[in-house]
């Protein structure tokens, strides 16, 4: 169901995500591994706009080591000291997201910002690409914004302390909306990928100015000529 805003998360809450795979605590949220979306390693994710279709939501819940899971997709960290959700591509994960969906009704100018924060402190030193894209409604491919990507959210080898705020405004397109999906998506690097979570999570707007009243001309301000006796 699309979210109403103001909007923040981050992900503090065990009760957030319990089970692999189930999104129900997290309104407005969900993951998907992205399998198929792309089929060789070291793709752009900003050129990955397709809708997935077939995607089923999924996530790896209650997980506490990011330097040592080796899988792939969307994972829900709650056992580091700052729980995140978190993106890493691999083969069968090839370009993995979170999606966010909203209602814009009512708003204009929405800007989402958030952090994206490398939690793997593991030996391997991926370049980590993470973009992120909108479409109005719930069909079709999905339209990137460059001004959001980054090239490398990961550090290391054997770092996990890089964190890279992000802050973008939506195109006059999602303004007022009943519906509009944004996503971060990550893909399939060349060697070992990384996990990078995204996290404090903003969406805020302005409400459009009330309608002004009509402009009087000056020909409307003439005074009729007095009516004849």
């Amino acid at each position: 169901m699309p979210q109403a805003l103001p909007l923040g998360r981050n992900w503090s809450g065990p009760e957030l995500i319990t089970s692999n795979n189930d999104w129900s605590g997290v309104p407005g949220f969900m993951g998907y591994r992205g399998t198929g979306l792309v089929t060789a390693p070291g793709a752009n994710p900003q050129t990955i706009t397709g809708s997935d279709l077939s995607g089923q939501p999924f996530v790896l819940a209650n997980k506490n080591k990011p330097n040592t899971l080796k899988a792939g997709g969307v994972a829900e960290f709650d056992g580091i000291p700052d729980p995140v959700i978190a993106l890493k591509g691999s083969a069968t994960a090839s370009a993995p997201y979170l999606l966010l969906n909203l209602t814009t009704k009512g708003h204009q100018g929405v800007v989402v910002s958030y952090n994206l924060r490398d939690i793997d402190g593991s030996s391997a030193d991926a370049i980590q690409a993470v973009a992120f894209q909108y479409r109005v409604g719930t069909n079709g491919n999905f339209v990137n914004l460059p001004s959001a990507f980054v090239a490398d959210a990961s550090s290391g080898p054997n770092l996990a302390t890089l964190v890279t705020p992000v802050n973008v405004t939506l195109p006059a397109a999602c303004d007022d909306q009943p519906h509009v999906q944004v996503r971060w998506i990550t893909a399939n690097a060349v060697g070992d990928d990384e996990w990078i979570g995204i996290d404090d999570i903003s969406v805020v707007a302005d409400e459009p100015s009330a309608s002004s009243e009509p402009t009087t001309s000056p020909a409307d301000k003439i005074a009729p000529p007095p009516a004849s006796k």
